[in-house]
């Protein structure tokens, strides 16, 4: 069915440009809960497993008094695809906590927005360090909603943004080009993103906003990314004063998460952030 879908909403487009629009906008938001695969059930089952008060499943490695680092992950994603850090983190003294986020993983929800998801980060960050926490390790759509999150109440010292896309309308846009929106269903679409999420999709621009905060931010991409290309990594770069860039090649849009030189180097910033 999902094969023949940008077919069907082509045609819908031409008819029914609004209930295209609602029926690409409940595919959007709503993430697909993939279970954990074997190459993270070790650190999963390494870890003190519980939920937070709103829903939001965690996994905690580390001593509950040491500085806390929150693992945010992308969509579609889960808060152990990040876990392979923990273990450098620990060894550094750090108390290190994988989330998923709302409607993934084991966590309660079934739709998300950018909006919705900085607020799940704001939440966890004072549910877990009322002071504040040190750094967040944020991969892919969790990048821009963890900058997002730093603007409007999230207390931490240093960012680490893996894979991130840089600009938000430009998701919005390939995914209606995608699945057959015409001119009249991709604005009715984007109407629904906007009012759903309180915020034009074009708002979201991670080096732009990023540009506003006074704290240190760690950049890391790869050059064979097909999920996000490289050049979201120069933009945020380019638009974020300060910002400092790690560039891979060969790892892709995952593997990057698990490479040992990048989480050396990641764990090296974290521990330099005072």
């Amino acid at each position: 069915m999902k094969k023949y879908l940008p077919n069907f909403l082509a045609f819908l487009s031409m008819f029914a440009p609004k209930l295209a629009a609602r029926i690409a906008f409940k595919m959007f938001a709503t993430p697909v809960r993939i279970p954990r695969p074997e190459s993270e059930m070790q650190m999963f089952h390494l870890s003190k497993q519980y939920f937070l008060k709103n829903g939001i499943a965690a996994f905690e490695w580390g001593e509950v008094s040491s500085p806390l680092v929150l693992l945010v992950h992308g969509w579609n994603g889960r808060g152990t695809q990040i876990s392979a850090f923990a273990k450098s983190l620990v060894e550094k003294k750090f108390r290190v906590v994988a989330l998923d986020g709302p409607g993934h993983g084991s966590s309660a929800g079934k739709i998300t927005t950018p909006t919705h998801y900085a607020q799940f980060i704001i939440d966890a960050q004072k549910e877990l360090a009322p002071e504040g926490a040190h750094a967040v390790i944020a991969h892919s759509f969790g990048g821009g909603c963890t900058v997002l999150a730093a603007t409007r109440g999230l207390q931490v010292k240093g960012l680490v943004l893996v894979a991130s896309p840089a600009f938000y309308d430009r998701v919005v846009g390939f995914f209606g080009k995608n699945f057959g929106l015409n001119k009249n269903s991709q604005a009715a679409f984007e109407e629904l993103i906007t009012k759903a999420a309180g915020m034009q999709p074009q708002e979201l621009n991670i080096g732009k906003i990023g540009a506003t905060l006074k704290i240190p931010a760690l950049v890391v991409h790869d050059v064979d990314d097909n999920a996000v290309n490289f050049m979201s990594a120069e933009a945020i770069v380019s638009a974020w004063p300060g910002t400092r860039l790690i560039k891979t090649e060969g790892l892709g849009h995952r593997r990057i998460l698990k490479d040992q030189k990048v989480i050396s180097e990641v764990a090296d910033f974290i521990g330099k952030i005072s």
